[in-house]
């Protein structure tokens, strides 16, 4: 009778044991900056590091996973992720040249929009009594117009595009200060960041103009052989992102702002 109670508690032992096992998946992102979802430039993991982790990190850790961080030139991201040199790699918009190697969620036959890792969508900001008037493809005003962006986001090229007269500022404080003061028409800047903003400083006599000036879905992709060896695993993944994203985003987002600042 002992005997089998010992052999009982080896084998309960044992299943404990492996239901508690970790595995580990490399993922590997791009070594330059951009705010706020991926912190900081060269190969280290920032502190904080980014909101894209923030979202990868809260899935892990209900997956029981550990993810090992690369940061390479965005280009060596997606080579190694094509000759599985790495598990996967994050954030991408989908388009179909690289959707021949690297493996998206999909549905019916296009990226599932609902299992992303972020939206980045830009909108113009203005004052509540100010003019401004935008079709989705033009901006038209009745003063002389002056836009505010921040230095360095991708916003900036679309606006220059489109002939817009443009003041870059690296802080979201002075883009709403100097809207704030009419030295700005508006401003152009990701609604998750402005939206925060604005609640955090009960901003009410600003208003975000309707339609966006650009919206694009990015996502965590897998290589093809993490994707062929672990199908189950990568879905779950895909899932638990969808269901935690805007949670984790939402109450992260406030110390982004403080370290902007």
């Amino acid at each position: 009778m002992r005997f089998l109670l010992l052999i009982l508690v080896i084998l309960l032992g044992s299943t404990s044991s492996l239901a508690a096992t970790t595995k580990t998946i490399t993922l590997a992102y791009s070594d330059v900056e951009s705010f706020p979802f991926q912190m900081g430039n060269g190969t280290s993991v920032a502190e904080p590091p980014g909101l894209s982790l923030d979202v990868i990190e809260q899935a892990a850790s209900m997956l029981n996973l550990r993810i090992n961080y690369v940061r390479l030139p965005g280009k060596r991201v997606l080579n190694q992720i094509k000759t599985n040199q790495v598990d996967g790699g994050f954030i991408f918009s989908y388009n179909q040249e690289r959707a021949q190697y690297a493996k998206y969620p999909m549905k019916e036959q296009k990226a599932d929009s609902a299992l992303r890792i972020a939206t980045l969508d830009y909108f113009f900001y203005k004052l509540k009594d100010q003019s401004l008037k935008w079709d989705g493809a033009k901006l038209e005003s009745t003063e002389e117009t002056l836009v505010g962006a921040h230095t360095g986001f991708s916003i900036i090229k679309k606006l220059k595009q489109n002939k817009i007269n443009t003041l870059e500022k690296e802080s979201t404080e002075k883009l709403f200060e100097m809207l704030s003061k009419r030295r700005l028409t508006a401003v152009a800047v990701q609604s998750n960041i402005a939206n925060s903003y604005i609640d955090e400083n009960n901003l009410d006599n600003i208003e975000k103009v309707t339609l966006p000036i650009s919206t694009k879905d990015y996502y965590l992709i897998f290589s093809p052989k993490m994707a062929e060896d672990n199908p189950a695993l990568v879905k779950e993944i895909w899932r638990v992102i969808g269901e935690i994203r805007d949670k984790v985003i939402a109450n992260n987002m406030t110390k982004y702002l403080a370290e902007e600042k």
